[in-house]
């Protein structure tokens, strides 16, 4: 009875954030399949445009897995006014950050697409691309922080309303304002962060007026914008959601450096890698999924005390990690040859890109475990820092410096580039193996509060 009311809870976040990330994972590869038409230059702009957003987003998912450390821990023990003031924290930071980005994006431009490449063509097409995309940072970041904080206390299927309105809008815009239907102009590169940028504001309305007349679980209204923070609730802040976003940014910046490698070698394996990637999206659609539920449930668990159960469940999640791992395997060479053709790209790009893929199916497994135990279950548990520094160090002192070795002072293949490009999973899956079995990663952020 305890594992099948494991399961019923697990599934019921699960499923709904992996038809979430399903059809997040349609609306990227349309933007590919789409860009991927007008050739490998725009692929590789985009791609590299989008790098300031993906940090970006690596931020502001740190700051919703920070603080939903705290939403998830006080809903398990009834505190709805405490979730409600660290929701209210959550959107001023979303707010504040995303607009740093935005006037990144909109003054210096041509100065980031530098950072990753000097093809003047890529760099040219990239300015384009960012001079519109910046406009969606602050909005998403409101929307995504609404629905990761809703996902804390259970409230999931919202998240798949929007992605799915989302997908239509983006893919119908994309379609319209790229290749110029409809009487509209043909944008280009453009034209798809004008597809995005429309798709985002959709998407915050949608938002806004779910929270404002439909949620009934936290009943956040715009006056609690204005709530002030307990002093507890910004001592933890500090001490468990700092850490996490702490591991997000420079994270992200860590994976950036990773495009850099491979921008500085050519535009050719950008684009094979962010062919590979998509595969790689699909992949981890349940993963990420169970990694979402194994945060909130673990959460939960321990803000309601029951230590013993936390334990077993970690157990259990283990056991789904490296399952899901396994299969992830078996779909990414399914998809490999399917994929790659719909690109107009050349022939050797097309022959790295499934070789790229080939290379993530050796670290699938790894980066299933340390998806669900280190980045979900550890981290819902309380145990940022530990996380921080396996996160940020693996990439740091793994993943990065054996890239510029084997890519830019051996010149090994793009293949194997890549490969040891990702090989920071394997070594923070491994060490998470240790600190489960420890039990040290079980921690009541809110027993002070």
């Amino acid at each position: 009875m305890h594992k099948k009311e494991f399961f019923r809870k697990m599934l019921a976040i699960a499923i709904p954030v992996a038809l979430q990330n399903l059809i997040n994972f349609g609306v990227n590869m349309m933007d590919t399949v789409m860009l991927g038409k007008l050739g490998e230059t725009q692929l590789s702009a985009s791609s590299l445009a989008n790098e300031l957003g993906f940090i970006f987003m690596i931020v502001n998912f740190g700051l919703g897995s920070g603080l939903g450390i705290l939403t998830a821990q006080y809903w398990g023990k009834g505190d709805v006014l405490s979730v409600r003031k660290v929701l209210s924290l959550a959107y001023r930071l979303t707010v504040g950050i995303g607009i740093v980005f935005t006037a990144i994006a909109l003054t210096v431009p041509e100065a980031v697409m530098r950072i990753f490449t000097t093809d003047q063509a890529v760099i040219a097409e990239g300015v384009r691309y960012l001079r519109i995309i910046a406009f969606t940072y602050v909005i998403n970041g409101v929307s995504v922080t609404s629905i990761n904080m809703l996902r804390t206390v259970g409230v999931v299927k919202i998240s798949v309303v929007i992605s799915s309105v989302s997908l239509v809008v983006n893919v119908f815009s994309n379609w319209v304002f790229i290749f110029g239907h409809l009487g509209a102009p043909a944008l280009g590169i453009a034209g798809a962060a004008l597809g995005t940028l429309i798709a985002r504001v959709v998407e915050i309305i949608i938002v806004l007026v779910f929270m404002g007349f439909f949620e009934r679980q936290i009943v956040f209204r715009p006056k609690d914008l204005f709530l002030k923070i307990d002093s507890q609730i910004k001592k933890n802040f500090v001490s468990y959601s700092l850490p996490v976003l702490c591991n997000e940014t420079i994270w992200s910046v860590g994976s950036s450096m990773l495009a850099v490698i491979m921008g500085h070698i050519g535009s050719d394996m950008v684009a094979a890698a962010s062919i590979a990637n998509l595969v790689r999206q699909f992949a981890f659609i349940l993963m990420q999924g169970v990694s979402s539920a194994s945060a909130v449930i673990t959460g939960h668990t321990i803000g309601e005390g029951d230590y013993a159960k936390a334990k077993e469940q970690a157990r259990q999640f283990l056991l789904l990690s490296v399952a899901i791992g396994l299969v992830n395997c078996l779909v990414m060479t399914l998809l490999k040859g399917p994929v790659v053709g719909f690109y107009n790209v050349s022939d050797s790009t097309r022959e790295m890109a499934r070789q790229m893929i080939t290379a993530l199916t050796f670290i699938c497994p790894f980066q299933s475990v340390g998806m669900v135990i280190l980045i979900g279950m550890m981290r819902g548990g309380g145990d940022s820092k530990f996380v921080l520094v396996w996160d940020v160090g693996s990439i740091w002192l793994a993943a990065i410096p054996l890239g510029i070795l084997t890519g830019w002072l051996l010149h090994w293949p793009a293949p194997i580039v890549f490969f040891f490009l990702r090989f920071d999973d394997v070594v923070k899956s491994i060490a998470c193996l240790f600190r489960m079995k420890s039990g040290k990663w079980i921690r009541d952020v809110t027993k002070t509060a």
